[in-house]
């Protein structure tokens, strides 16, 4: 009697209950000859789905799929699943670098989804700023005219500087012809390196804002230049680079989220490298 009161308490345990569903589930591995688990051969197509693959179809086509349409789109997406499936049991996503390429993006993506929607105030901003100072100055603008000689500056030069001075010459009588604006207006020292080259910028730095003079050499050749306005940089305000600071604080905070979440996932793993100690 003693012994049957303790056996019907002992299968009325929890522990007894989860070993006996393991056990029932090893019966069903081994009596189908795999080890597959049903549950991963389950395929089910719901209603978010559904509205995901009309949502999809109206995007494209700009009208909601006919009932044919939305059948054979259901049907293509279980093929997907299947072929998904059975290409992960075949182990066909290993040494594969597309595949490979592609989850390491996701996982990246993942791993800073918490950081992608933070605002930061303009107390972060600027305080971003602070900690960066050489990072956000706006260059020098200049409102210059200049004209290219060519490879090589004409022996009688400081002559053609005068003249062009004085007046007695203008810069249409001396420019060689080149894909290359003869003013620009308010141009920014990086909008100058990027049609002259950074030599030429560089030369401007040193130029006052007055008469011709010259030469001075870009990617091209020689050029006479004359400055007729010059704004010279300065530390930028945050109202005049928001965008540009905003983007760099998202980068380093995803950056930092990612560098997180490797340092967790980097102790699991033992790694052994060829040659390394």
């Amino acid at each position: 009697m003693t012994q049957g009161l303790q056996l019907g308490k002992l299968l009325r345990e929890p522990l007894i209950h989860f070993l006996g569903g393991a056990l029932l589930v090893f019966g069903f591995f081994w009596a189908t000859g795999t080890d597959r688990d049903p549950a991963d051969y389950a395929i089910i197509i719901d209603e978010a789905d559904i509205s995901r693959l009309t949502a999809g179809w109206a995007a494209n086509f700009r009208r909601p799929p006919t009932q044919d349409e939305l059948d054979g789109m259901i049907d293509k997406e279980i093929v997907e699943e299947i072929y998904y499936r059975e290409a992960l049991r075949l182990g066909l996503d290993r040494n594969d670098p597309v595949v490979r390429r592609r989850l390491f993006t996701k996982m990246r993506f993942l791993n800073t989804e918490e950081t992608a929607g933070e605002k930061p105030s303009d107390m972060v901003l600027q305080q971003w700023m602070d900690d960066h100072p050489g990072k956000y100055i706006l260059s020098s603008q200049y409102d210059l005219e200049q004209i290219y000689l060519g490879q090589s500056a004409p022996e009688d030069i400081a002559q053609v500087i005068e003249r062009l001075n004085s007046g007695e010459a203008k810069s249409a009588d001396i420019a060689k012809p080149i894909s290359l604006p003869a003013t620009l207006s308010k141009a920014s020292s990086g909008a100058i390196d990027r049609q002259f080259g950074e030599r030429f910028t560089k030369a401007l730095e040193a130029l006052e804002a007055s008469q011709w003079q010259g030469p001075i050499r870009s990617g091209f050749g020689r050029h006479l230049v004359k400055i007729t306005a010059k704004t010279p940089g300065k530390q930028a305000q945050l109202s005049d680079v928001r965008q540009q600071v905003s983007n760099d604080w998202r980068a380093a905070q995803n950056a930092a989220a990612e560098a997180r979440s490797l340092a967790k996932y980097r102790a699991l793993y033992d790694v052994t490298v060829a040659g390394r100690e």
